[in-house]
């Protein structure tokens, strides 16, 4: 597997170099730390597999504008690209218009690396079942179920957080998707629902949940505590 990592900070490309040559047998990483690097990287090689972007380069250029150039070649318009970026939930926009497959944000570990990479590279995945729901704009979008990693109540309004962008949807559209029977998620307080298989670790003293891929801290109410308790042993069983 061939990847081509582009990032300013020479500890990060380093640390990201040793998490894939670590986990992976015989893994070839290309490297750059600006545009120009990126782009003589892409014109001289016509194997890599897999594109992984800081999109702040902290140039004049970003990841995106690297990501652009791709996309006009014929060798890569279709290649696997992975954003790495400052912000928890990216804008979808931006996703969808530079052909995004997946990303994570900093700071990331070991496990949301080569769990964006995995899924990226094993098309099965393109194979999950997905429901077609409507967002508040009235626009269809097709979503896995087990995507979703939390999703925040706000009035008539659902807000759900996927590892792979976020919606807002109605009430009624989101019944939809909880009546679902391949949807996971459940209620954890009264302004949130969670996927379980997203939590990383769970505060019993404070009541709280850290979810891989989301900085945000979720609270658990005291009437869905015994509940939640139960979803996370059926997990490690």
């Amino acid at each position: 597997m061939n990847i081509f990592i582009v990032e300013d900070d020479t500890i990060q490309i380093n640390g990201l170099k040793h998490i894939i040559e670590d986990a992976y047998d015989d893994p070839h990483v290309f490297t750059a730390s600006t545009y120009d690097q990126a782009l003589s990287v892409i014109d001289s090689h016509n194997n890599i597999d897999l594109f992984l972007l800081d999109i702040n380069l902290g140039t004049g250029k970003t990841g995106l504008d690297v990501c652009s150039y791709i996309r006009t070649s014929k060798i890569y318009d279709q290649a696997p690209v992975i954003f790495i970026t400052d912000i928890t939930v990216p804008n979808l926009d931006v996703i969808n218009k530079y052909h995004c497959s997946y990303y994570f944000s900093k700071p990331y570990d070991r496990n949301d690396v080569l769990s964006a990479i995995n899924k990226v590279m094993h098309p099965a995945s393109e194979n999950k079942y997905k429901i077609k729901l409507r967002d508040i704009q009235g626009i269809y979008f097709h979503i896995t179920p087990d995507s979703i990693m939390y999703v925040c109540a706000s009035g008539h309004h659902k807000h759900l957080f996927t590892d792979c962008g976020d919606f807002i949807v109605t009430n009624s559209v989101f019944d939809t998707l909880l009546d679902n029977e391949h949807t996971s998620i459940i209620r954890c307080h009264k302004g949130y629902y969670i996927n379980p298989s997203f939590v990383k670790s769970y505060d019993k003293s404070n009541s709280i949940l850290h979810l891989s891929g989301a900085d945000t801290v979720i609270p658990v109410g005291r009437k869905y505590k015994t509940a939640i308790e139960q979803s996370l042993e059926d997990i490690k069983c």
